[in-house]
């Protein structure tokens, strides 16, 4: 199969393949003029690119798409023809397809309630357009995540689609198993004979939601041939003899639904919903009425519920692992303080007294006062420079030895035992493009389906001008013309030919443009005829004076004359007419003049925050007084220029904009993150416009994202790191989600954290 992986179609970069069919791929997509948006791309390969029936079946499943406008129908964004592949563009659906999630998850009641109501809504909706799927499965569902509540539902692939005047491919003669069109493990009975009804689509919905029931397929084999038997003949499987827990009620809708004759099936998808409803006790969402998580719990029976623990807060369950008790520190004992014993000095007074008892030792003993003070003033002098000298290497001794003689916390100096944790919060600057649809058919936003209403305008207005023609084109010259009297007065009659000649006295030869018959004279009156004649050479020169042909002509017996002169002959020359180009220079100087007023016009009829979304489309109407070709050297142009516009709010596409934005970027980054102020609207593009006033707009936002601590949070921090070294907190505080820097103060002389909570504080500080 041909790889499409970094190549480019039209307007979008093909990045991988998602998944792969019999007769084509689904790429995920960039779509280059939206910034770089996911986009989804179908394409079909190998030998069904060429294959003029599969061509014909992929562009009906544009038309098809494109026309479709439904919350629960995965919409089309563009259709085009690349270097002869086919490709069609649609929105890129991140939450993969009900198959895959079916791999992962075993659907509760609730979640099966309001998946399948959505699934039935789009189904509903395209047989109410004439259309059967006829591909109903799982793969074809698209799922959307969100932050809670079950997923968004999209319908997808209307390759196999058929209006309700196709019913029959050939109705009643039965198609080879292996060549029928479809999916097998779906497909109802009857399209093995050609026969394709809306039952069709129901018989796929009651195996789709016995799947979903039970996370299996009702038939179920390796060989497709004998699924489709399996479908034809095997008895109908009910969900409860796979799951004890699912309602009964359930097993009826599925055995109705999948009836192997279609009369005895739901007739409608309105019966198929009402008694799937009634089956789950009503079970359902209605608007944007969301079924909590804990709601949802308390329906299950015990077998389906999740003994996985459950954390409460703000009313919203989220799932999280049991934290593990820190283990106790021991603390780290202080070391014995050393004892220094010193000798108290003796007192003068005694000595003075013993020197007067003992006069030969006079002298001696009177110095020794002095050197008892010098002695005293070094030891001072000792004493102030070992001192400090002690405390700095005290002091030192934890940052290099790894040893202290404090105990962790000792308030040195007299200050507090309060370690201080200072942690920079994260923050995201968040850019994203969304794609919003503006469609008259709407009157208020819609914020699942991204659409928003919008308006068509209209003006029109003429212009006339008269412009001097440039057409040219030649007259060829004109022959003059007259009677010629032929007088006989022989005794027999004379016959004169067409285009005899006669000359007349300048020269100018003129001719019979008739044969004539001059009868012969009698009783002594001469015969006479009249003989019409033209000039022989076309012009004015033909025009001959009267008599200028008197004479005698062929015999003695017979003359001519012209009684008149000849007339009409007109020399040739060159004419001016009506050339399609003075049409068309008229309209071209018009149109220009009459677009600039027009948009002058229309911009009068914009509401307050109102945009024009794109260009005006222009209807042209050119006529002339005159039609092209016609002789004349001035035409009168007249050019009736009519503009339909679309317009939209501005403010309410920036506010729904900011909406989808504030509620996706909560799903991605996490309910820890808070936008911080109005996120800020970067820019809107008019990307195409529709048929029906359907346009679509790029709006690019941007918002700051600020990661909040808890409480718990918080709490859990400092119950962690207490009595731990700096290093230690260090690493474990740096892995904590949400925080991008963090400081730390312990108090004076320690090197390790205190063992109580409550003398550890840790402070959050924002970048602004």
């Amino acid at each position: 199969m041909l790889s499409l992986e970094g190549k480019q179609l039209g307007n979008y970069d093909v990045i991988q393949r998602i998944r792969v069919g019999g007769m084509g791929a689904v790429y995920e997509g960039r779509q280059r003029t939206a910034f770089g948006r996911r986009v989804a791309i179908k394409v079909i390969l190998g030998d069904y690119a060429t294959d003029a029936d599969m061509r014909r079946r992929f562009a009906r499943e544009a038309r098809t798409v494109a026309r479709l406008q439904h919350p629960h129908i995965l919409p089309l964004i563009e259709f085009g023809d690349e270097q002869s592949i086919l490709y069609l563009v649609m929105p890129f659906i991140d939450g993969g397809t009900l198959t895959s999630y079916l791999r992962h998850n075993l659907l509760d009641l609730s979640e099966v309630v309001a998946i399948y109501q959505q699934l039935l809504d789009a189904v509903e909706y395209a047989h109410e357009q004439g259309l059967i799927h006829r591909d109903i499965k799982s793969s074809n569902v698209l799922l959307e995540q969100r932050r809670s509540g079950p997923p968004h539902v999209y319908l997808a692939d209307f390759g196999l689609v058929r209006t309700s005047r196709q019913t029959g491919e050939n109705p009643g003669k039965t198609i080879p198993l292996d060549q029928i069109p479809g999916t097998p493990h779906y497909m109802a009975p009857e399209q093995t004979r050609g026969i394709v009804t809306p039952a069709t689509d129901i018989y796929a919905l009651g195996v789709l939601l016995y799947q979903m029931l039970t996370g299996m397929l009702p038939y179920h084999d390796e060989d497709d041939v004998r699924v489709i038997q399996m479908h034809l003949f095997s008895p109908i499987p009910v969900p409860s003899a796979q799951d004890a827990s699912i309602p009964r009620e359930l097993d009826e809708v599925v055995r109705m639904a999948m009836a192997k004759r279609p009369e005895t099936r739901y007739k409608t998808i309105a019966q198929l919903r009402a008694a799937f409803l009634a089956a789950t006790n009503g079970s359902t969402i209605v608007g944007s009425e969301e079924v909590t998580v804990r709601e949802a719990e308390k329906r299950l029976p015990p077998k389906r519920r999740n003994s996985q623990s459950l954390m409460f807060i703000d009313s919203q369950e989220f799932s999280v692992p049991p934290v593990p008790a820190p283990e106790p520190r021991r603390p780290r004992q202080a070391a014995p303080m050393p004892i220094v014993v010193r000798e108290r000095a003796k007192e003068p007074q005694r000595i003075t007294e013993t020197v007067k008892n003992r006069p030969h030792v006079t002298q001696r003993i009177t110095e020794e006062p002095v050197n008892v003070r010098r002695k005293r003033s070094a030891r001072l002098w000792l004493a102030t420079m070992f001192v400090p000298l002690v405390l700095i290497i005290l002091l030192l001794m934890p940052r290099v030895l790894n040893f202290s003689f404090f105990p962790s916390g000792f308030p040195v100096f007299g200050t507090p035992p309060v370690a201080m944790v200072y942690v920079t919060a994260q923050t995201k600057q968040v850019q994203d493009t969304y794609v919003l649809t503006a469609s008259p058919a709407v009157q208020v936003p819609e914020l699942a389906t991204h659409t928003i209403p919008d308006r068509l305008i209209q003006q029109t207005l003429s212009d006339t001008r008269l412009v001097q023609t440039t057409g040219t084109k030649t007259l060829a010259g004109i022959s003059a013309h007259g009677v010629i009297l032929f007088l006989n007065s022989g005794s027999m009659p004379m016959v004169f030919p067409a285009q005899f000649p006669l000359t007349s006295t300048q020269g100018v030869r003129v001719q019979l443009v008739q044969g004539v018959v001059v009868p012969p004279s009698e009783n002594g009156q001469a015969g006479n005829a009249n003989a019409d004649a033209v000039a022989v050479n076309a012009g004015t020169s033909g025009n001959i004076a009267a008599h200028a042909l008197d004479g005698t002509c062929c015999s003695a017996n017979v003359s001519a004359t012209n009684l008149s002169p000849f007339t009409g002959g007109v020399d040739a020359q060159t004419v001016h007419v009506v050339a399609q180009a003075d049409l068309d220079g008229a309209q071209s100087t018009a149109e220009s003049m009459l677009q600039s007023k027009i948009q002058q016009q229309l911009q009068k009829q914009l509401h307050a925050n109102e945009s024009l979304a794109g260009q005006p489309s222009y209807t042209v109407i050119v006529s002339s007084d005159n039609p092209v070709g016609t002789q004349s050297d001035q035409v009168q142009v007249t050019t009736k220029l009519s503009a339909t516009a679309i317009v939209y709010n501005n403010l309410i596409a920036d506010h729904i904009t900011t909406q989808l934005f504030s509620k996706q970027e909560v799903q991605l980054l996490g309910v820890s993150y808070q936008l911080q102020g109005t996120p800020s609207i970067v820019a809107r593009q008019v990307v195409t416009q529709g048929q029906n006033g359907l346009t679509y707009l790029n709006v690019t936002v941007r918002g700051s994202w600020l990661y909040v601590f808890s409480t718990p949070q918080v709490d859990q921090w400092r119950q962690s790191i207490k009595g731990a070294t700096v290093a230690a907190a260090l690493a474990y505080l740096n892995a904590q989600t949400g925080i991008s820097a963090v400081q730390i103060r312990l108090p004076f002389g320690a090197d390790h954290f205190p063992t109580s909570i409550d003398e550890i504080r840790v402070i959050a500080i924002v970048n602004s």
